[in-house]
């Protein structure tokens, strides 16, 4: 272990350095840090727990000295410390009766990724209303402000509804943005620490992804309260809506997987599937979050045998 310090703090540094080049790379430099996690998660994912709350220790110390304390303490929120959770969660295992092991739950990753976008969001929502005009009013004026500055620096003039539109969902929408990514890198993560044979644990099958009925209760209502309730309580739970379909929408992939594997779709359909889903997400997204919300009721993913890939 004490080998091995020095290997998790040089991840944790290069996770920071991924973190800043938003600040200094332009649009390549946003890609960078979007993948911010990705160190973090090789750390956990092959070294344990400790390691991974080694390399984000040091990506936090790492920032805080270079930009000060608030880029550190916006890093380990959105950063370390999700990344230590859920590879915390995902090396649990237990071993029943029969001798065979059973790794915690996909689905249950995604659950708590969302939680913790949730806890986010009303934390900003409590922050705006304490110390500012309210969770909505701030983010519509965050919103205007960057609207009068791309007007003034490419000429470009947003319309009052446009800007109120994407003020209306601009919480969820960061938070759904922030929750695929670490998705992609924790996938991605653990295809490295696969490959080199130093996994700690197996790779979840999309098959395997189950949302439970309850989450998509919680779902529904939020959405309903969100759409009647007004004011800042009403724009909370709509945005909390859109981070709680989450998981559905991961739900809704898995039963398209099964069915393609049922069907013997090759490599490129499902290349073709992830590629229509990123170009034409708004169509997409619905109707996949509509097939993860009847999963539970309706078993679609029953009514096809599984196979080995899926």
């Amino acid at each position: 272990m004490k080998r091995q310090i020095p290997i998790m703090i040089l991840l944790g540094v290069g996770s920071a350095v991924l973190y800043v080049a938003a600040l200094f790379g332009g649009g390549l430099g946003m890609v960078l840090a979007y993948l911010a996690a990705l160190p973090l998660f090789v750390a956990g994912l092959s070294m344990g727990v400790q390691a991974v709350a080694i390399a984000g220790g040091a990506g936090i110390v790492s920032l805080a000295l270079i930009g000060g304390v608030q880029p550190g303490l916006v890093f380990a929120v959105s950063a370390a410390l999700p990344v230590t959770v859920l590879v915390m969660l995902a090396l649990r295992k237990r071993v029943w009766t029969d001798g065979q092991e059973y790794w915690y739950p996909a689905g249950n990753l995604l659950r708590a990724t969302a939680l913790w976008c949730c806890g986010l969001v009303l934390a900003v929502a409590v922050l705006l209303t304490m110390f500012g005009e309210g969770f909505e009013a701030g983010i519509t004026s965050l919103v205007t402000s960057f609207a009068d500055i791309l007007k003034e620096r490419a000429d470009q003039e947003v319309s009052l509804p446009n800007v109120e539109g994407i003020a209306s969902a601009l919480p969820g929408i960061i938070a759904c943005s922030w929750m695929v990514m670490t998705v992609v890198n924790g996938l991605s993560a653990q295809a490295i620490v696969r490959k080199s044979g130093h996994h700690l644990r197996p790779s979840p099958a999309m098959a395997d992804i189950d949302i439970p009925l309850i989450w998509g209760g919680a779902f529904g209502a939020t959405a309903i309260l969100g759409y009647l309730l007004p004011g800042d309580i009403g724009y909370t739970l709509l945005n909390i809506a859109f981070v709680l379909a989450f998981p559905l929408l991961f739900q809704g992939l898995s039963v398209v997987h099964a069915w393609f594997a049922h069907w013997r779709i090759s490599r490129p359909g499902f290349v073709a599937l992830y590629i229509a889903l990123v170009v034409f997400f708004a169509w997409l997204a619905l109707p996949l979050v509509a097939i993860g919300l009847a999963e539970p009721l309706a078993k679609l993913r029953g009514r096809v045998p599984r196979t080995q890939n899926s």
